[in-house]
């Protein structure tokens, strides 16, 4: 009988272990693809044009793509984000979820100066989709932009 007390006291602390350090692992958002711009210096100086543009061949390592292409000139910026997939009659694909894409824009310092958070989109299973958006009057002093997406492939 003590045996099998101390069986199941055993089984329940390992239970109420699980679910405990589970917890926090459920609340969190899972990254899907992260992309990240830099450029200038240590001087305050705005460049006269900036252009940079990213190309992804397997958006968050699955079947879709993506680019990024983020330009300054003059006073403004503007940030072109792109995902696409072309999905073949009879080609089985997991559907692609983003929950919603995180924009921030750093000066030389490091501090934030631009902050914006899109809706995301989703592609269903096997379907082919094709998302983007264009920001434009960011700050033309932004010298770090990191753009990521939340989501993944069910």
């Amino acid at each position: 009988m003590q045996r099998i007390v101390f069986l199941f006291i055993s089984l329940l602390l390992i239970v109420v272990f699980e679910i405990w350090t589970l917890q926090p692992l459920f609340s969190q958002e899972t990254t899907l693809e992260e992309y990240s711009v830099s450029h200038g210096g240590t001087t305050e100086a705005k460049p006269s044009g900036f252009s940079a543009k990213l190309s992804d061949k397997y958006f968050g390592t699955g079947t879709a793509k993506a680019s990024v292409h983020f330009r300054t000139k003059d006073d403004s910026g503007t940030l072109s984000l792109r995902v696409w997939r072309k999905v073949a009659q009879g080609e089985i694909t997991f559907a692609l979820l983003v929950f919603r894409i995180e924009i921030r824009g750093y000066d030389y310092t490091g501090t934030l100066i631009y902050s914006q958070d899109l809706d995301g989109f989703t592609f269903g299973d096997s379907k082919s989709g094709n998302w983007s958006k264009e920001l434009t009057d960011l700050p033309a002093n932004i010298q770090q932009i990191k753009i990521t997406f939340f989501g993944n492939y069910e």
